[in-house]
């Protein structure tokens, strides 16, 4: 669905509507507002919030895998374990010779990371692949935090995971307690 343009005044007229009725309206314009102030702050906003739309609107996308995606994904969710890049090209080299090479199963699993198919955890020197889930989990225990407070955003890098994903998840966690 496309935005409808709306005229200037129109466009500040409904965010004020919209801060009024927030729960966070206060903090979202005040922090806003000193944004805006200086012009240094206020480009590398402006550049943030595009970055932050192009974000958005990839939510609403739907998620396509390569038929060697899915293949990886359904055998790394058929062992229910972490595994690693190695561990998944000795187990898939067989069907796709091309994940015979540890650096392109690599590949493999780092698309399925940023389609938020999967998550990654650091464990000694090697990234190990898992479900979106167990990554956030993990990122929470390492950082010693619970779901309603947390940092998504670092969970978010440290697993490699797009942030509309761990936030998915942090809520699933949140509605399950």
């Amino acid at each position: 669905m496309k935005a409808i343009p709306m005229d200037r005044g129109e466009g500040i007229e409904k965010l004020a509507g919209l801060l009024s009725v927030d729960e966070y309206g206060d903090v979202i314009a005040e922090t806003i507002v000193a944004i805006l102030a200086e012009d240094r702050k206020r480009n590398i906003f402006v550049a943030k919030l595009q970055e932050l739309a192009n974000e958005v609107k990839a939510i609403d996308q739907e998620i396509v895998l390569t038929q060697m995606e899915q293949g990886v994904l359904d055998f790394v969710l058929a062992k229910k374990q972490p595994l690693n890049a190695s561990e998944v090209s000795e187990g898939m080299g067989d069907r796709y010779s091309s994940l015979r090479h540890r650096t392109h199963a690599s590949s493999v699993l780092n698309s399925l990371v940023s389609k938020g198919s999967l998550g990654k955890i650091k464990i000694s020197p090697s990234y190990y692949f898992t479900t979106p889930e167990e990554a956030v989990i993990e990122g929470l225990k390492r950082r010693g935090e619970e779901p309603d407070r947390c940092s998504p955003v670092r969970i978010a890098g440290e697993t490699g995971m797009p942030l509309a994903v761990v936030l998915e998840v942090i809520g699933g966690l949140l509605g399950s307690e």
